[in-house]
């Protein structure tokens, strides 16, 4: 088992941003979504993930503002459904999903492979268990029909039922009931009952649960009576300790009692929090390295493998 890093930090390589963020972008009326072969550097760049170029798609979205594409990535079939494997946005604000390099993804689907045994179930957010049926060849059965989590900005009004259509294809929509239940456990201020609701989904089999810090975001979009958090950025001096010094202090003068995770970012240090005090009781918070979390006293829970941003747990009877 990997080594996991100490509470309230989260390893670099992010790109994530709150919604609360977006609004500097325009409203995406004209952006323009396409789907094109990958290249073939784009190809060589994917090899690791063991999947033929031929399976594999590129998708640009593109603004008329701006000559590159805002964001773009690589996508596999799953299905009639698009599993998104690799991510670049080119803009502050992360469009749909948060960055993912090819080898990040590799790393993580290979240490899949390694700790999930072909018989169990590995339970991830909807866009995370594509990748794994198609790249890591596990069972992950969670999907969602609703697409729930898209990280799509806020002033983006026309585009959100566009994209959660699109995304969203091609998975039964019984799914988006029983990916609701994964939302419930991720949620619940209770791991024993958050644990409970894993153990139904995985039907009997022997279970694990991979989440990754965009989850948190996702969670508190899709349950946001349950889930507040938020974010501020801090300019990085080279001495991490004085930047989180310096940002919960920031908490204190603000009266931010919830627990924060610290993810290095470019040039910053993003403080993402928890505006309420008590949601840091949430499962999710307890899975991801927060200040208040602590993987080795979870009872239901263990740590099993963990690279930058991804946790994965192997759910105890």
């Amino acid at each position: 088992m990997k080594k996991f890093i100490g509470a309230g930090l989260v390893a670099g390589g992010l790109a994530l941003l709150g919604w609360a963020g977006y609004s500097t972008l325009k409203p995406a009326s004209h952006y323009a979504f396409a789907i094109a072969p990958v290249s073939q550097d784009e190809a060589r760049e994917a090899a690791s993930l063991g999947l033929a170029p031929e399976t594999l798609q590129r998708i640009e979205i593109k603004s008329p503002e701006e000559r590159r594409p805002i964001a773009s990535g690589l996508v596999a079939q799953d299905g009639a459904r698009l599993a998104p494997l690799v991510w670049r946005n080119e803009v502050t604000e992360p469009i749909l999903f948060s960055d993912v390099s090819a080898a990040d993804m590799a790393k993580v689907l290979a240490a899949i492979r390694e700790h999930v045994p072909e018989d169990a179930v590995i339970l991830a957010w909807w866009d995370l268990s594509r990748a794994i049926r198609v790249a890591a060849k596990r069972n992950a059965p969670l999907d969602d029909s609703d697409a729930a989590g898209l990280l799509i900005p806020l002033s983006w009004t026309e585009a959100r039922e566009t994209e959660r259509a699109r995304w969203g294809a091609g998975a039964p929509a019984s799914s988006h009931e029983s990916f609701g239940q994964f939302i419930d456990a991720l949620t619940s201020d209770d791991e024993t009952r958050g644990a409970n609701l894993l153990a139904k989904l995985a039907g009997g089999k022997a279970a694990y649960v991979a989440v990754h810090i965009s989850d948190v975001w996702k969670a508190a979009a899709a349950r946001p009576e349950r889930l507040s958090i938020g974010y501020k950025d801090f300019p990085a001096s080279g001495v991490s300790h004085g930047v989180i010094k310096s940002a919960t202090q920031w908490m204190r003068d603000n009266k931010i009692e919830g627990a924060f995770a610290a993810e290095p970012t470019g040039g910053a240090l993003r403080l993402h929090y928890f505006t309420r005090k008590n949601d840091s009781g949430a499962l999710i918070a307890k899975l991801l390295p927060f200040s208040t979390s602590n993987p080795a006293q979870l009872e239901r829970l263990e740590l099993v493998y963990q690279h930058k941003g991804w946790w994965v747990y192997r759910l105890k009877a």
